[in-house]
């Protein structure tokens, strides 16, 4: 389970604030808490902790999977790579 799109926040009376992406984060939260809450209490030395959770909707992005589309995102990204392609004649039409 990857949480590290978003980070915790501490929020008042001992509470840890976790965002998460979707609601299978949310039951696999739920189903460990416990297990959670103890390495958290030892760790800290702090038998207060609670975890509080929310599903944070994050703006879907499409991923690239067609050559010419990852050659968009990367020019998005660095705009000489379309002077390289250029220069080097390249052709991404192939089969």
């Amino acid at each position: 389970m990857a949480l590290t799109q978003n980070k915790p926040v501490l929020k008042e009376n001992n509470t840890v604030l976790v965002f998460l992406e979707n609601s299978v984060q949310k039951d696999l939260v739920r189903e460990n808490s416990t297990r959670i809450l103890s390495l958290l209490h030892r760790a800290l030395d702090n038998y207060h902790i609670r975890i509080k959770t929310e599903i944070r909707q994050q703006d879907k992005k499409q991923k690239a999977y067609l050559p010419k589309d990852k050659l968009k995102e990367l020019i998005k990204k660095n705009p000489h790579i379309r002077t390289l392609k250029d220069e080097l004649d390249l052709d991404l039409d192939y089969n």
